[in-house]
This record gives C-alpha cells, structure tokens and sequence, in this order.
C-alpha cells in the first residue's frame, strides 16, 4: 500500500504550471528547475521570484502534494484536511534536513534550454517497502471500527483514527533516506504563469520529480 502511494504520489505531484508563452520570459532556467525541484520536496523555495514564479505557483503545488496525501491514504484510511496538511508539512521539513540542489545552465537556447540538477536524491522507493509497527496497529483500528459500521466521514471524524494514521504515515515519511548524489539534465520550455507572466519550467515534470524522490 505505501509504495503504491509513493509512485501514485509523486506522478501526480509532478504536475507544473502549463501553458505556452510567447512573450519575454521571465527568470531563467535554471532558477526555474530550482523553484520546481525545491518546492515539490520542501514546499518553497528562495529561488520563486527570480524563476519568475507567482505565490499562487507555489501554492497549487503545494496543494498539489496536500490532495495527493489525502487521496492516496483513504485506500487504508480516509484523512482529514488537518491530517492531511499535516503530513505533508512533515514530508517539507524532512527534505529540508536531507537534500539540498545545485543547478547550472548546460545548453543556452532561447526556446529549450537544459539544466544540470545535482543533488542526493530522497529515496521513496526504499522508504515504502518497510511496514512499521504504528501502521499495523492503524489496520487493525481502523477493520475494527469498519466491521463495527464506521462511516469514511465517521474515520476522518475520529481524532484517535486520524492521530494513529499521523504517526504512522509520519514514521514512514520521517524514515526516507537519500541517495548519493547524481545530476539530471532539465530541458526547459516557456510556460504562462498563473501571474500572467511567461516563465521557464521544466518540459517534463514527472521526470524531475522522479529524480529528486529516487524513483528513476
């Protein structure tokens, strides 16, 4: 269940600002792969506004990461908006702790630059194949009160429910190791931002994210 959530997860976390821009860009590429990369894994990043990303950029991504939690959980249980939040406030400052990026511009080109992204990646893959102790006792809890007629609204309801998933998707979240470090080449293209202004962003995201999570 778990590492189907990290794959699930993180395909859909790589979801970037779309659209196609013909007018002056503006940041540049590298700062843009930097705000991408450091905003999916940590929820910000000091390099927004020299990538030319808006507030409401990082916050889409951010809510991104929040929905995915809340929807790939409920296959074992259903999560609050508070839980929710929490969590991926939990996975945010992990990363902090664990990962830093280096980007530098390899291929200048007006329409498709290309980034070098160094960094230790996390690695999800390895994280999800454990199962720990607080995750067994969830299943437990949450059969019981199944089998006993309980509701989804009635589980995300449930403060002992959603204070027993916290801490043991917490663990999981808490435990995840990083890779040594690795570059990824980042081919860019021009996007309109949600700020109306034309940007950089990655031309793929699922593969960046991929690289920064371990998972390619």
């Amino acid at each position: 269940m778990l590492k189907r959530f990290f794959v699930c997860a993180l395909m859909l976390a790589a979801v970037t600002i779309c659209g196609c821009g013909s007018d002056k860009v503006v940041g540049t590429p590298d700062k843009a792969v930097l705000a991408f990369a450091e905003t999916i894994t940590m929820g910000d990043s000091p390099n927004l506004a020299a990538a030319g990303f808006s507030e409401d950029d990082k916050k889409n991504l951010r809510k991104v990461l929040i929905n995915i939690f809340a929807e790939t959980f409920k296959g074992v249980v259903p999560l609050s908006d508070e839980s929710a939040d929490e969590l991926s406030k939990m996975f945010y400052e992990n990363s902090k702790e664990k990962i830093s990026f280096k980007a530098k511009i390899k291929t200048e080109d007006s329409t498709n630059p290309v980034v070098e992204l160094t960094t230790t990646p996390l690695d999800l893959p390895k994280a999800a194949s454990k199962v720990n102790d607080e995750f067994i006792a969830l299943m437990g809890m949450v059969g019981k009160l199944k089998s006993d007629g309980a509701t989804d609204d009635q589980l995300k309801a449930n403060p002992e429910v959603q204070k027993q998933a916290v801490v043991a998707f917490g663990k999981y979240i808490k435990e995840i190791p990083v890779k040594e470090e690795k570059t990824f080449e980042v081919p860019c293209v021009k996007v309109d931002g949600t700020d109306g202004k034309v940007h950089w962003a990655p031309a793929d995201g699922k593969k960046l994210t991929d690289f920064v999570t371990g998972r390619k």
